[in-house]
Parts: C-alpha cells; sequence; structure tokens
C-alpha cells in the first residue's frame, strides 16, 4: 500500500508545474477493508463511476476523446486490478495527468468526489499530513519488531520486512530456555550489516551490547520511512529495549512515553488504543498551544483570517502555522504578477481552490497545518473563518 507523505504532494506539486498544457485529475473515494462491500465489488463500482464522471469533466473542459482516452488509461487499468481492489483501506486518492499518475490507500475516509483542474486538489487529505493527523507506533521486542501508521481512528502496519526482521530473536538468535533467556555465539544480519558475536563478556553485558547495536540498525533502516517525518513515534514494547531505542535513535519525535508491551503478549492487542491514550494529549496540547500564540498576536499584522491574503501570503512562504476549517471550496486564483489572491463567487476554469492552494504551499514551505474539527480537535469557536494564518515575519 501507498503511503502519503509530505514529499509527495511536492512531488505532485512539481509534477502539475512542470506538465505544461495539462488537467489534472483528482478522484476521491471512500473504500472498505472488508465485509460485504469488499466481496459484492462496491468500491470497484464507485470507482467506475468516477471514471465517468471525470470524462464528462474532461469533455467540458473541450478535450478530444482520444485525448480523454489517454488521460483515463492508468484509472482503467487500476479499476481492471481485482486484487488491488481487495486490499484497501479507508480511503483512496488518484492523481492523474499527462504522462503521469499516482494512487494512495490512505486510513481515512475520502468523500465521493472528483475535481479536474489545473492542478491537484489535496484538501481531502491534508489531515494525514496536518499536525493533529497522524502518527507512527513502533513495537521493540523479542517476538515483534513492526511498524504502524495511525490516525485518530484507526491504525494499519506497515511492511518494513525487506529491511527489518521481524523479530529480535530471529536477528540476534537469542534461545529461550523456560523464563530465562540465553544466547549463542552468532553473526546477525540487519540491512545488510553483519553484527559478529562471542565469547569472553558477561551474559549480561554482551546482550545488552548485541541488543543495541541492533536498535542502531532498526533505526538507521527505518530512516528509509521517517527521515523526512515530523509527525509522532509512540515506542511500544519492554521499557529496556524501547530506552535503548530512544537514546541511540536520529528521529527527532520520539513521544517521551512509551507503551509497555510483554515479550509473551499479542503486541497488536490494544496497541492502538494504548497509543492513543499517549500521543493525543500531546497533539492537543499542541494545537492547543499554537492556537494560543496566534491568538496572543492576533491583530498585530502577523496574523490573518482573510482567505485570500492567507493564500497570497502562503505562496510567498510567509505562513508559519495555519489553521484550516473542513467546507466548500474557495474557488479563486492566484495573480503573481500583482501578488495578491482574487477570490471567485463560482469556478472559473484556471480557478484553485484558495485554501488547497494556502495548505500545500505552507506544507511544501516547512510550515505547520492544524485540521481544526478533526476527530474533537476543534478550535472551539463557531462561525470562524476557513482559515487562521500567523506569519513567519
Amino acid at each position: 500500500m501507498a503511503l502519503i507523505h509530505r514529499k509527495d504532494i511536492e512531488k505532485l506539486l512539481n509534477v502539475q508545474t512542470n506538465t505544461k498544457n495539462a488537467l489534472c485529475i483528482s478522484i476521491f473515494i471512500p473504500t472498505h477493508r472488508a465485509g460485504h462491500e469488499t466481496l459484492n465489488g462496491n468500491d470497484q463500482i464507485l470507482f467506475k463511476n468516477k471514471i465517468r464522471e471525470a470524462r464528462n469533466l474532461l469533455a467540458r473542459h473541450d478535450v478530444p476523446e482520444a485525448e480523454i482516452d489517454a488521460y483515463m488509461k492508468p484509472a482503467e487499468e487500476l479499476l481492471a486490478d481485482g486484487n488491488f481492489w481487495r486490499h484497501q483501506a479507508e480511503g483512496l486518492a488518484v492523481f492523474i495527468t499527462k504522462g503521469f499518475s499516482a494512487h494512495y490507500t490512505l486510513p481515512i475516509t475520502m468523500p465521493d468526489v472528483v475535481y479536474v483542474l489545473d492542478q491537484f486538489y489535496f484538501t481531502p487529505v491534508i489531515p494525514l499530513l496536518s499536525q493533529n493527523g497522524r502518527f507512527f507506533i513502533l513495537c521493540l521486542n523479542r517476538e515483534k519488531i513492526g511498524l504502524y501508521e495511525a490516525t485518530l481512528d484507526r491504525m494499519r502496519a506497515i511492511d518494513i520486512s525487506s529491511f527489518v526482521p521481524d523479530t529480535m530473536n530471529k536477528a540476534l538468535k537469542f534461545d529461550v530456555k523456560g523464563k530465562d533467556q540465553d544466547f549463542t555465539n552468532s553473526t546477525a544480519t540487519v540491512n545488510g550489516s553483519n553484527i559478529v558475536h562471542g565469547a569472553g563478556s558477561t551474559k549480561g553485558d554482551e546482550e545488552h551490547e548485541r541488543v543495541r547495536e541492533f536498535m542502531i540498525e532498526v533505526d538507521n533502516s527505518l530512516q528509509q520511512i521517517l527521515h523526512d517525518e515530523h509527525v509522532p513515534l509512540v515506542l511500544a514494547g519492554v521499557d529496556h529495549y524501547c530506552s535503548i531505542f530512544k537514546a541511540h535513535s536520529k528521529y527527532k519525535n520520539i513521544v517521551p512515553e512509551n507503551i509497555h508491551v510483554n515479550e509473551n503478549a499479542d503486541a497488536a492487542n490494544g496497541l492502538h488504543e494504548k497509543a492513543l491514550a499517549v500521543v493525543k494529549p500531546l497533539m492537543q496540547q499542541n494545537h492547543t498551544d499554537s492556537l494560543s500564540r496566534y491568538e496572543n498576536v492576533a491583530g498585530t499584522g502577523v496574523t490573518s483570517e482573510d482567505i485570500a491574503t492567507v493564500a497570497a501570503e502562503a505562496v510567498h512562504g510567509r505562513v508559519e502555522t495555519l489553521f484550516i476549517a473542513p467546507g466548500q471550496p474557495v474557488w479563486g486564483r492566484y495573480d503573481a504578477k500583482n501578488a495578491v489572491a482574487e477570490i471567485h463567487d463560482e469556478y472559473h476554469r484556471g480557478d484553485d481552490d484558495l485554501v488547497n492552494l494556502a495548505a500545500t504551499k505552507t506544507l511544501a514551505q516547512g510550515g505547520r497545518v492544524f485540521v481544526s474539527s478533526y476527530n474533537g480537535l476543534s478550535e472551539g469557536t463557531e462561525g470562524s473563518a476557513n482559515v487562521k494564518a500567523l506569519f513567519r515575519y
């Protein structure tokens, strides 16, 4: 399953910038992991309807039939892939333009919509990229090494088997005798690196060193996924192993409190609930602190709730923190010549959703985005603007 990260948004932004005279198709549908919807092919049928809708929208843009076929070929191929539709999550996002396509299975429900614009439409996936939308769980014990991607609603396993052993016992060749742990002289291989051990040290000293080296190798391997992430990472497992990993990890956003999981317990049982109890208060506090910072300087010239102003400043890289609320698109256009954004009452050819523009530009330039009213993490105000922005200067 393809996960979506900030770097994917940056790639898609580069594609839309470098693909001249082309329309961008963004398809979103809710999907199902299992149940009668999967057995009956409901998701596949819904996607087929979205393909038809996309074709109609392309035709309204005066795209010739042959060109429409070329645009929609990746979607038609995805539709025909029966195996793909048997392995869905809660939502699916598909992005297509001339000579390019990408799709992402997502752990949150997507709306049932299609957009055919001059740029990709990202607003439905912003909760996954926001400061309060997603976190990771890393399970560390002898019986299970596992990485999970989680939202406030659910979690799913990430396949790391190609570069991290699935158990510490397998990697370090621990022998288990009754209630005591013993070891044999061995050479363990993790991600292509050999860890060689032998006699001469006490059991405790040598085992600790072997585990330490193993955790360093696990951390190095996981950088393939975590290196450009900024979301919280919750450690789960025996406290001793979690402490060793935390002491040597290069990842900067490890949650201070880890989840204790006994060696012989089912590591995944209740893991999401336990992780949520640790991470949700931190997310809420981060959101509250950021909003308080905004309110403390509101009206001093370094904040705005005007979407046109916010969109223009986001393009200029001035937005440090952005709060957005779910809602209908705000159609408009950024005028590069005059460095301003204008709002339209209805969609005009070439328009962007200014909330979409503000959020993607903020993320692409290292800013922080909070999605209000996302799973109870709300701003606590009624009738507020679609956006609140705190500027860098």
